[in-house]
């Protein structure tokens, strides 16, 4: 999670706030692993050539 700059450089007060942005760094790693790890293994025809995944 070091890539999320808000995560560090946090200077929020609320905890709620704090929960939040890791709560949302952790669902887009989740969502890219998942992009990435079907890219590999579900193949069809009209499939773009490059993933474009970070």
């Amino acid at each position: 999670m070091n890539n999320f700059g808000k995560l560090r450089r946090c200077t929020e007060r609320r905890r709620a706030c704090v929960e939040f942005f890791i709560a949302l760094a952790a669902a887009i790693v989740t969502i890219r692993s998942l992009i990435r790890r079907a890219w590999f293994l579900y193949r069809w025809d009209t499939r773009p050539r490059s993933p474009r995944i970070r």
